[in-house]
């Protein structure tokens, strides 16, 4: 998560400058770091992998929230951007592969809870981006102690 960490900090130093098009460019990379963590994490959670049944609670569950933060600020940089109809799209993209992982069935409890309020977090970003085409306030916070341990913050 080191390399996911330092991709977002210099995605939020040049969202914070507005410099679009390399916010999205480094929000992109952190999302190809953290996407196969979150995939494994997820699938092989509900695969009832040993290695991730040993895991603790936030670290079953961290995957997901990076993967969230990381969507929510690509998301808004494209709004900002004025790029409206990317931001929907990653967020309907991303509402999908939780509603596909939310189905697997021996998905532990804990991960089904996480995913079912990051979803619930998904569909606001994008109730707010289908009413508002402008980007969410600059130093909005996740409210997560999940991200927060990650270290990265949602614009």
């Amino acid at each position: 998560m080191h390399i996911w960490q330092h991709w977002m900090e210099l995605g939020n130093q040049a969202y914070f400058c507005q410099n679009w098009r390399q916010a999205q460019h480094c929000y992109q990379q952190a999302m190809q770091d953290v996407w196969p963590i979150w995939l494994e994490s997820t699938l092989g959670a509900a695969a009832g992998s040993g290695a991730l049944q040993r895991l603790s609670d936030d670290e079953l569950c961290l995957p997901s929230c990076c993967l969230v933060v990381t969507v929510r600020n690509l998301a808004n940089c494209y709004l900002a951007a004025h790029l409206p109809g990317r931001s929907r799209a990653l967020l309907k993209q991303t509402q999908r592969w939780f509603c596909c992982a939310l189905q697997q069935p021996l998905l532990p409890a804990v991960l089904h809870a996480s995913l079912l309020n990051l979803q619930a977090d998904l569909h606001e970003a994008l109730l707010h981006c289908a009413t508002d085409p402008q980007p969410q306030e600059q130093n909005h916070i996740v409210r997560s102690s999940f991200t927060a341990a990650a270290g990265s913050t949602v614009h």
